[in-house]
């Protein structure tokens, strides 16, 4: 493809709309998972025994696989002795040069002008703060750039004609790597496939270009297969290796009905991608509703779903742009859509950065089609140009400031009530940040809010017996222990803070029990054996009472 002469001033324009709307993000610390990922987090602070990485879970005992993330923390924190400033700057440049690189995909689908639209617009959207202000959102990021890169390698290769054998091993390298840094990119060889069918111009047949691209195809599941085995290896939980929701779980939600209440909730997806004015640290019932069966509140879902998957095929031949975006919107919100396999939360902004690459495609690809149809309108130019300038702007100050939202947990949790006050999560998040650091009035004060918009998580209700067992509110802390185990009778979870508590009001025999209670379940026996010790020296010294193991 020749580049027309301004094609570098293009570029330029869309790094500082990237740059514009989220460069403030770099004088955040560290919030929610950093905290726990990075900030207090011994892995993540020594470049000793890296390797291991390829061994371990992202999650410490828990889930995922996300190596190189890892490894790339560890290079960060040793770059700058742990400043997270330094974080934040590489999260801000992976966003500028996937900016640009959409740009560059887009010019092989698009007019120039309308790609310059879709990297404009992906550039300063607002639904990408999650993953850009805070460090965690790196691999979202890092999986991006290189998907893109991808695509864009694939269709300005396809546009000389036929990719040679050394570029499908380019290909193949960067699939890999992004795997490993998570694994939504795993959908990468769809994507190329969509690409094919769609934007690729080639006279044969869509049979006959598939049979042609099988070889190096298969080269492809090959990788994915690999990766597959190495992440099954090391992670063992469950199918996928991903915890569900927690509202899911304790309400034993069946597939069915998980699927209904993502159905249900399509119409936010949409809202976030084309007009994302309100955006929501923690979406959670009863803001969303958890589907019991079929009902009317899903029909708006539904009706969205058909009509974007009737649209990219009405399009297929007279807008293929379209069809590419909107099916590029779909493969990669698949993974973490609930729709396929359980995810750890409904709906998390921070997963819409690669699919909003496809919306954004499909917005821009209207453009070619209203300068048909429009060009001979008096003033339209102008007032096309205005409403861009305009839309651009508010991008980037909404960016700008979501991005300080970002700051700490402090700033980021009372944000979340405010966003979102009908969120039970929004408060439990709160009510967690504020007692741990001892304001237990307000803090109790959100967690109670919480238990009362949504009481079925029992996450909710060991966290808060915790923290006010670790505050000595034992009397406050065991009704709450007590409504733990109702809820989730085969929790391991709780039954030692409830013995500790029980020993403080002096209910030895009680406490023993639940020590043996969190043995029989796979508890840490130094733990269970102290809390036996206490039972057993606190009962032998009440009076009146015979000592343990004696008959009264």
């Amino acid at each position: 493809m020749n580049r027309p002469a301004s094609w570098w001033l293009l570029c330029l324009s869309v790094a500082g709309l990237a740059l514009a709307a989220s460069a403030n993000s770099i004088a955040n610390g560290y919030a929610y998972d950093d905290v726990t990922l990075i900030a207090n987090s011994s892995r993540a602070h020594s470049w000793s025994g890296w390797w291991r990485d390829f061994g371990q879970t992202y999650w410490p005992g828990g889930d995922g696989y996300r190596p190189l993330t890892i490894i790339g923390w560890r290079a960060q924190w040793a770059f700058g002795g742990g400043a997270a400033g330094v974080f934040h700057a590489v999260n801000v440049a992976l966003h500028v040069t996937t900016s640009v690189l959409v740009l560059w995909l887009c010019s092989a689908a698009l007019p120039l002008a309308a790609a310059w639209i879709a990297a404009a617009l992906y550039a300063v959207h607002p639904v990408h703060v999650e993953a850009i202000a805070n460090v965690v959102g790196q691999s979202e990021l890092a999986v991006a750039l290189l998907v893109v890169l991808v695509a864009g390698i694939y269709l300005h290769g396809r546009a000389r004609g036929a990719i040679p054998p050394r570029r499908w091993a380019i290909i193949g390298a960067l699939y890999g790597v992004a795997c490993l840094f998570k694994e939504h990119a795993i959908m990468l060889p769809a994507l190329l496939v969509l690409a094919e069918v769609t934007v690729v111009a080639d006279s044969r047949s869509v049979r006959e270009r598939l049979t042609t691209l099988r070889a190096p195809l298969l080269a492809l599941v090959l990788v994915a297969t690999c990766y597959v085995w190495a992440r099954s290896a090391v992670v063992t939980q469950g199918i996928t290796g991903f915890r569900p929701f927690i509202v899911f779980e304790s309400l034993q939600l069946s597939t069915t009905d998980r699927i209904l209440t993502m159905i249900g909730a399509t119409p936010e997806w949409l809202r976030l991608f084309l007009w994302p004015a309100r955006l929501i640290t923690q979406y959670s019932p009863p803001y969303l509703e958890i589907a019991q069966g079929p009902s009317v509140a899903q029909i708006p879902g539904l009706l969205l779903i058909l009509g974007t998957l009737g649209l990219a095929v009405a399009c297929w031949r007279r807008s293929p742009a379209t069809s590419f975006g909107l099916g590029w919107l779909v493969l990669t919100l698949l993974p973490a859509s609930n729709l396929l396999v359980p995810a750890g939360f409904i709906i998390a902004e921070r997963t819409l950065l690669l699919p909003s690459v496809g919306a954004m495609i499909a917005v821009a690809s209207a453009v070619p089609w209203l300068q048909r149809r429009m060009a001979d309108k008096r003033g339209f130019r102008a007032a096309a140009a205005t409403a861009l300038a305009l839309v651009l702007t508010l991008g980037v100050a909404r960016s700008y400031a979501r991005n300080r939202v970002w700051r700490d947990d402090d700033s980021l949790w009372r944000q979340g009530v405010l966003d979102s006050p009908d969120s039970y999560l929004a408060h439990f998040r709160l009510g967690l940040h504020l007692l741990s650091t001892a304001r237990y009035r307000d803090g109790e004060a959100h967690y109670r809010q919480a238990i009362q918009l949504f009481p079925h998580d029992p996450l909710m209700a060991y966290s808060f017996a915790e923290q006010l067992r670790v505050a000595g509110k034992c009397d406050a802390a065991v009704p709450i222990y007590h409504w733990l185990f109702e809820a989730w009778p085969d929790s391991r979870r709780g039954h030692i803070g409830y013995a500790s508590c029980l020993l403080v009001q002096g209910r030895f025999d009680e406490a023993r029990d639940e020590a043996l209670v969190w043995i029989r379940r796979g508890g840490r026996l130094p733990l269970a054996r102290q809390v036996l010790i206490a039972a057993k020296a606190g009962r032998d010294s009440t009076p009146g009472r015979p000592p343990h193991g004696t008959r009264p």
